[in-house]
């Protein structure tokens, strides 16, 4: 992943690992799911992927980004510094999510489209804490509105596949954004 000087990442990297996330998100929304998809990127490679399986699991806890995170988490030994990675979702990370990039030491997030309901950018930036109490842990970078309209559209393409019920109703607000 090349870096501008200032560090920032280029444009077309950050839109090339948000089409992996959007791949990912696409094949779980063929298998019934939300469509949310993430990676890991570390050395401009992908290293973990994953995408929502809370209706394939009958579970809560298992949100794209914390599984993708999850799963880099496991590769041992880390091929690098936790803090040189980055996380493209195509969908804004909730707290427990972010709070997992956190304890993963992430680097930095990039997502497309917000979640007004559960989103956790706005919550972090205001987060006051001392660096003596634990300096490794902060709030990544952290940057959105990436494929947005992409994101969007994998919505509509949920709410047209599906009817009623708590998450055709929660897909159905997203999809109208």
């Amino acid at each position: 992943m090349k870096k501008q000087p200032g560090g920032a990442v280029e444009e077309q990297d950050i839109e090339r690992f948000m089409q992996e996330a959007l791949k990912v998100a696409a094949a779980g929304l063929a298998k019934g799911e939300l469509p949310i998809g993430a990676v890991v990127v570390l050395n401009n490679q992908v290293i973990a992927a994953a995408h929502t399986m809370e209706k394939s699991q009958g579970r809560l806890l298992v949100h794209a980004d914390l599984l993708a995170l999850e799963a880099a988490d496991r590769i041992q030994p880390f091929p690098g510094q936790r803090r040189d990675a980055k996380l493209f979702v195509n969908f804004e990370p909730c707290l427990m999510c972010l709070g997992a990039a956190m304890s993963f030491f992430l680097g930095e997030v990039y997502y497309g489209l917000e979640s007004p309901g559960d989103g956790a950018t706005a919550l972090v930036q205001n987060w006051l804490r001392r660096d003596a109490d634990f300096p490794a842990y902060r709030v990544p970078k952290i940057q959105g509105g990436f494929l947005r309209a992409e994101t969007i559209a994998l919505f509509q393409e949920y709410v047209a596949q599906h009817s009623s019920g708590p998450m055709w109703e929660w897909a159905k607000s997203l999809a109208a954004l």
